[in-house]
């Protein structure tokens, strides 16, 4: 087992989604591994593939874009992005807003659809850090890595969407049958088009549409080409890649396959949450106040053609032609003429809205009636249709129990289970037995979880002191956004979130290292320098304990 074994040797990184939580965790992980060496090589440069999604995904396009510089060092990487994103500094939000809003930046870009996800994409795209096309990833030119896979989904087929420099762009049915037309355009996409893709969560943004709105050039051949396909004609909806993989586990997988499982160990980055906040169903009262009948009818009664009108116009009209019959006088008086023109002109109007009125509201009751015919229950299709028993209370009720209950299942059921899912397929490959480590955000924050009952730290290992595991705290409690709050720059969040990741992947490699020494006894005969390795982790976590952001003042500008 010895002889097959190569500790080190090929790392890949997943990096989750999360917003600025994953992003900068992300950053603490890259920033660390460079921190530590191997057999006089560090263990970021062993790094040879890479899965992100969501916000893990800025930092996983940055740091790919940068190894490939002839000038690429690590130490002027993570002053470059430390900078573009301290609250002072980050300006994403506020970019985006204004190119939304400009109406020559659309006029500048025709082929994108007016929207917020695109005016991120446009923002990335003209940053330093994200500048450039997959070109410079081409499998054949890559330097460093050998795999990279930036993950998003496919509104279509509800499946992974990777733009990735192996396997296939899309890596769907669709996409593996149309290769040829999407491989003549896959290095011409937009490495900020990337990112934004990785990172429309649902409900914050709407999909961006493949191919449209990644191609400038639409007259180009190749784009008309993949355009003219059935499954492409109308555009394929692109969106948050943490929709059916948060953690980047299964591109990653397929990587260490396609890579004849030569990756020696895993590392999987994840900030996503194991809390969920029980659906609670609404404690409304529902009283007899008002039916559903009576508030449409008493709204609807406006939007009728009313005898009023008809009397208003009438009543006009008889009064320029009584006045032009000397009724009031020997003569016809101009002020009557006004008058009667006046009442006949609002006579006119609201005879005129009634008709309209009338036609709209049989319009709309037609729609609602054929939507109620498709949605509703055939035993209730006559109450609903009528509208004689709902109470307004009541569907008041039902409306927010429906609602909540939605956005429960969307935000956390749906996701919770997706990645249970996939950590389950991560644990249960035979093949990855002692190659793989999960880094948790919250795994030294000293709170206890729903899956144990005590704080869950290797007894071999000193425990986290009181400070660190209030920083992890305070890192793991930031919202899921793509900017910085008040609440955030007052918590020294960016910073804490770094160190979080540079002191939790610290002690997690210490306590792979003591789970090799478990399974492999003889092992370490073989690889002396994993001893040497481990000294050096041990150090450093004694100086994280002591001051857990010794290697972010260390690093930053």
């Amino acid at each position: 087992m010895s002889n097959q074994f190569k500790p080190f040797e090929k790392i890949g990184l997943c990096f989750s989604g999360g917003g600025y939580r994953a992003t900068f965790y992300a950053l603490g992980i890259l920033s660390y591994l460079e921190q530590i060496s191997y057999e006089n090589q560090t263990l970021l440069k062993r790094v040879k593939a890479i899965s992100t999604v969501s916000g893990g995904t800025l930092t996983g396009v940055a740091y790919t874009k940068a190894v490939q510089a002839p000038d690429y060092n690590f130490d002027s990487f993570f002053k470059t992005f430390y900078s573009t994103f301290t609250p002072e500094n980050d300006k994403l939000l506020e970019n985006a807003i204004a190119k939304l809003e400009d109406d020559t930046v659309w006029k500048a870009n025709p082929y994108k659809k007016r929207s917020l996800i695109n005016a991120f994409a446009l923002t990335y795209s003209e940053m330093p850090l994200f500048q450039g096309t997959f070109e410079n990833l081409k499998k054949d030119k890559i330097k460093q890595l050998e795999q990279v896979c930036f993950n998003a989904t496919d509104f279509s087929f509800g499946l992974t969407f990777r733009f990735q420099n192996h396997g296939y762009f899309g890596n769907t049915p669709l996409y593996k049958n149309n290769q040829k037309e999407v491989n003549a355009l896959r290095y011409q996409v937009e490495l900020g088009d990337v990112i934004a893709s990785s990172s429309c969560f649902p409900v914050g943004f709407e999909p961006l549409v493949f191919p449209d709105d990644y191609f400038k050039n639409q007259t180009d051949t190749d784009y008309k080409n993949l355009k003219s396909l059935d499954h492409f004609i109308d555009g394929i909806g692109i969106m948050d890649g943490g929709i059916a993989d948060n953690q980047g586990i299964g591109s990653m997988m397929l990587i260490d396959d396609r890579m004849k499982n030569t990756l020696d160990l895993i590392i999987v980055n994840d900030v996503g949450s194991f809390k969920m906040q029980p659906w609670k169903p609404d404690d409304t009262q529902v009283e007899k106040k008002s039916t559903f009948k009576q508030i449409v009818n008493k709204t609807l009664k406006y939007f009728t053609l009313k005898p009023l009108y008809w009397i208003v116009l009438l009543l006009g009209l008889i009064i320029i032609v009584l006045n032009d019959m000397h009724v009031f006088g020997v003569q016809a008086y101009s002020s009557l003429y006004i008058l009667g023109g006046v009442i006949l002109g609002a006579g006119m109007l609201l005879t005129l809205f009634g008709i309209v009125a009338s036609v709209i509201k049989m319009s709309v009751l037609s729609r609602l009636k054929s939507i109620f015919k498709r949605q509703v229950p055939e035993p209730l299709l006559d109450d609903v249709l009528t509208f004689q028993k709902l109470d307004i209370s009541l569907i008041q009720r039902m409306l927010s129990e429906r609602l909540t209950s939605a956005m429960s299942m969307i935000n956390d059921v749906f996701l919770k289970q997706m990645r249970r899912l996939n950590y389950d397929l991560f644990y249960s490959k035979n093949a990855l037995k002692n190659k793989r480590i999960t880094a948790t955000v919250y795994k030294l924050n000293g709170q206890k979880t729903p899956y144990n009952k005590g704080k869950n730290y290797n007894k071999a290992i000193p425990a986290p002191s009181k400070v660190l595991e209030y920083v992890c705290l305070t890192a793991s409690e930031t919202p899921t956004t793509l900017w910085w709050d008040k609440v955030d720059v007052t918590k020294n969040r960016m910073e804490k979130l770094i160190a979080c990741g540079q002191f939790t992947i610290c002690y997690e490699l210490m306590d792979y290292i003591l789970d090799l020494k478990k399974d492999h006894e003889n092992l370490f005969v073989d690889f002396p320098e994993v001893e040497v390795m481990y000294s050096t982790l041990e150090t450093d976590w004694k100086n994280f304990n002591a001051n857990p952001l010794w290697l972010v003042n260390q690093l930053k500008p």
